[in-house]
């Protein structure tokens, strides 16, 4: 049996879980007070890790793990898979070279445990998972390309969950995968290739719970200027303080939802939400030239189904669409961890 621990590491809590094989044996969110994550991510490092490694010894799994599994940060951009979290990972991953989030911590704290215990750290489809086309990166600015930030795990998890359940490899479908949640993003998947998807973070696509979307350039530079907002403030904005909670002042998208038949401004608001998610599936679609054999619908939001058949009504020309409510991420990492350490997976190195 191989016991296996996963860390999956947020802005105010650290999910963890035990896994025997794939069969979750123990599972956690601990969540961290302000005096915890009001300190910056390289002091939160020992706390959570001290945190964890209590939890674990409680528990009495401290001493059994084989292999530990981790949520991706942001790294450099990589083709899809699963890595061996080393120490060049461990490395840009402290320094924080390619972006400030909480996630790097799960590689951190799981590259220290690993060196710990002696046992191989793996993480898989990171959020910076970058096989977008190089037609799709042009702006119209020169020196400004379209990245690729996105829920890539969550994303790969239920594009291969519905290649396995048509039989078909994921290598040999095209399917368009749209992660609903805090942040939207939408993604052409070509042949086992995320060949485009919108940058999830900082405003691309559709407004999301928290999140802004795409912006009139003009508009939004008028709006920092009346407001003597600085870049820091802008990301802020569009990042965290705009979307859904912007209009509605919850993220809570079960409250807002249950509000869509007699509440007009809200209906307004899911109505404008639905149509700029389907014209971003359209998008997709177009670069994919037509040839969809399925959307896939993820994520918190598609747990509704009044949102979800909204949203049919948009997009049923382009292709039936499946849905797999909520998040995978855990038991996805557990499964890659496992393929990974009794090497029934390619394992990559990163450099």
């Amino acid at each position: 049996m191989t016991n296996i621990l996963i860390l999956n590491l947020g802005s105010t809590s650290s999910k963890i879980a035990v896994y025997h094989d794939l069969t979750c044996v123990f599972q956690t969110n601990l969540v961290h007070d302000q005096t915890v994550t009001a300190q910056s991510l390289l002091e939160q490092q020992m706390i959570r890790q001290q945190l964890i490694e209590q939890t674990l010894e409680h528990h009495g799994y401290m001493t059994c793990i084989d292999v530990i599994a981790c949520r991706g940060g942001l790294l450099k951009p990589l083709i899809g898979g699963t890595y061996i979290v080393n120490e060049t990972m461990y490395q840009d991953l402290k320094s924080f070279e390619y972006g400030v989030h909480a996630a790097n911590l799960s590689g951190m704290i799981g590259y220290q445990l690993g060196q710990q215990w002696q046992v191989p750290v793996f993480t898989t489809d990171p959020v910076v998972v970058d096989e977008l086309l190089d037609t799709v990166r042009f702006t119209g600015i020169p020196g400004i390309e379209r990245k690729s930030i996105f829920h890539a795990l969550n994303h790969k998890a239920v594009a291969r969950r519905y290649a396995d359940e048509v039989n078909i490899p994921y290598e040999e479908i095209n399917v368009i995968v749209a992660h609903l949640g805090g942040g939207i993003s939408i993604a052409a998947h070509h042949y086992g290739r995320v060949i485009d998807v919108n940058e999830a973070l900082y405003g691309e696509g559709p407004m999301a719970l928290n999140r802004s979307g795409t912006i009139p350039n003009d508009l939004l530079l008028v709006y920092a200027q009346e407001h003597q907002l600085s870049m820091d403030d802008i990301r802020h904005i569009l990042s965290s303080e705009s979307g859904l909670k912007a209009y509605t002042g919850t993220m809570d998208f079960k409250t807002i939802m249950s509000k869509y038949d007699f509440d007009h401004k809200t209906t307004q608001l899911i109505d404008a939400l639905v149509i700029q998610i389907a014209k971003t599936i359209a998008e997709r679609a177009a670069v994919l030239q037509g040839q969809v054999d399925q959307i896939v619908l993820t994520g918190g939001m598609s747990y509704s189904q009044r949102f979800v058949s909204l949203l049919h009504h948009y997009t049923d020309w382009i292709a039936p669409t499946t849905v797999y409510p909520g998040e995978h991420e855990m038991m996805t990492l557990a499964e890659r961890a496992f393929k990974a350490f009794h090497k029934k997976i390619n394992i990559n190195t990163y450099c």
